[in-house]
């Protein structure tokens, strides 16, 4: 069925993003990443005709939040 490749293709994008924004995080050397926190919004929206879908669309946004601390300099 195609809306469940089209979620399959979705949870895919997402694993890589988030591979992505946490690899980018990965052994800073002046800070301390204590907490890495990601939010996915998609929006999937599709209009049916006979027989097919006609027209569709999607939007999608990531918003990053990222905790540090810096340890202390000696």
């Amino acid at each position: 069925d195609q809306a469940i490749r089209n979620f399959q293709a979705m949870q895919g994008t997402i694993r890589t993003y988030t591979a992505h924004t946490l690899n980018a995080f990965k052994n800073m050397a002046t800070a301390n990443v204590d907490k890495v926190t990601l939010e996915f919004g998609i929006k999937v929206a599709g209009e049916g005709g006979v027989p097919y879908v006609t027209k569709g669309s999607a939007e999608c946004n990531l918003k990053i939040t990222v905790e540090c601390s810096f340890p202390d300099q000696d």
